[in-house]
């Protein structure tokens, strides 16, 4: 495939053409893609998606995990996961009483008993810790609210 120019440059291009020429987008892309020698803007993408080399390696993938408790290597690795995520959930949420969520962390207990579940399984271990730093948020969020609950009560 020999285009005239980079992708980004000919929808620039195309761009260009729609505001001189006060026609939609769509049309003046397809425009640029006849003059590329195609006979729509979706064929010339097609073909330029195909030719692009595709990844040589797998991406990477953990083992199965297929009852629970996880094992220990799983184990420690999840705790320090959590462990940093935590951290960085705090240093974002700011939370009021910091001190106090902090208090209430425990990355054990999260990992043992928060993390995963049997109706979860079997799940990728790779996956698996994914779910830490897409979920901890939540869990963070709980912790902060019963840290400002007590913090209330104290007064």
């Amino acid at each position: 495939m020999n285009l005239s120019a980079p992708i980004n440059e000919l929808k620039r291009k195309a761009k260009l053409l729609r505001r001189s020429e006060d026609i939609p987008l769509n049309q003046a892309l397809n425009r640029i893609a006849k003059e590329e020698g195609y006979t729509s803007w979706s064929l010339l993408i097609r073909d330029y998606e195909a030719q692009k080399p595709k990844p040589s390696v797998a991406p990477r993938t953990g083992y199965q995990i297929t009852s629970l408790p996880v094992d220990d290597t799983y184990r420690k690795e999840a705790i320090a996961l959590a462990n940093s995520t935590f951290e960085m959930v705090m240093r974002r949420m700011e939370p009021d009483n910091p001190k106090e969520t902090r208090a209430l962390w425990d990355a054990e207990d999260y990992v043992d008993n928060h993390h995963l579940s049997d109706d979860m399984l079997p799940i990728d271990s790779e996956y698996a810790l994914s779910l830490i730093e897409a979920f901890l948020v939540h869990h963070v969020l709980d912790l902060a609210m019963r840290a400002d609950a007590m913090a209330a009560d104290e007064t």
